[in-house]
């Protein structure tokens, strides 16, 4: 991880230096905007570094608190998209939301539900390749649970590298030592915090077609209890159909 925090940090230090300093560079009105460019992906992709660490601590200390109340999926998803447009730009990926449900009401924590939307949408995003996309959709379950589906056209993972990547809180070596390639620590984040508050989360990947998530909370006034690890255990390998039409 030391290595994905010091890359971006070095390029806002030295294309900042560059812009302070346009005169002795004779750069041009284009390259210094092309520079802030460069500043702002880098701040972007250090600013979600930081984040996970900081997320990665909270479960780690077992201290996460939770605030819950009605939650607007619509709305939770557009504001998602918007904060990981930056990055998504930067690396040639097209987000394109498909047409769903109206209305889409959720019952939890707002705050860590979009935590979990971040980090699936980023980790989609990483797992694409230049010129790819990702699919996303809000919908409502037949039992009126609130849900949100993505999906990237990546190269997929196999099973072994999907329970790794669910798996990485069990991990002897912790904090900066941790894995970060591949999928990094993202789907295990965004499925402790759903699960957390009594939510669903189901992945099916595919090598050489990509990877589909989703993630569901109850309608509001339903009372859930957080998932146990045993049932985790029994869930865990039911996965969604995909849908060709569908995120």
């Amino acid at each position: 991880m030391n290595h994905e925090l010091r890359t971006p940090l070095n390029a806002i230090i030295g294309f900042a230096t560059m812009l302070r300093d346009s005169e002795d560079y004779e750069l041009g009105a284009d390259q210094r905007v092309t520079y802030a460019e460069y500043i702002l992906q880098s701040a972007d992709l250090l600013l979600g570094h930081i984040n996970t660490l900081l997320d990665v601590a909270a479960l780690d200390s077992g201290k996460v608190e939770l605030n819950s109340d009605v939650i607007d999926f619509s709305t939770l998803l557009n504001d998602a998209i918007n904060r990981v447009l930056v990055r998504a730009e930067a690396a040639g990926v097209a987000i394109e939301r498909l047409e769903g449900d109206a209305d889409v009401l959720g019952w939890g924590d707002a705050d860590r539900i979009g935590q979990a939307t971040d980090h699936l949408l980023h980790t989609a995003v990483k797992m694409s390749e230049e010129g790819g996309k990702v699919l996303v959709r809000v919908s409502q379950t037949d039992k009126g649970w609130a849900e949100i589906a993505i999906r990237d056209e990546g190269d997929g993972l196999s099973n072994e590298e999907l329970y790794e990547a669910l798996e990485v809180f069990n991990e002897t070596l912790r904090g900066l030592d941790r894995s970060w390639m591949g999928p990094g620590v993202g789907y295990a984040i965004a499925k402790t915090f759903v699960e957390m508050q009594g939510g669903r989360f189901s992945i099916e990947s595919r090598l050489d077609e990509g990877t589909l998530v989703q993630i569901a909370l109850p309608p509001p006034n339903i009372d859930v209890k957080p998932i146990e690890d045993s049932e985790q255990d029994e869930t865990e390998q039911t996965m969604p159909e995909r849908k060709n039409d569908a995120a």
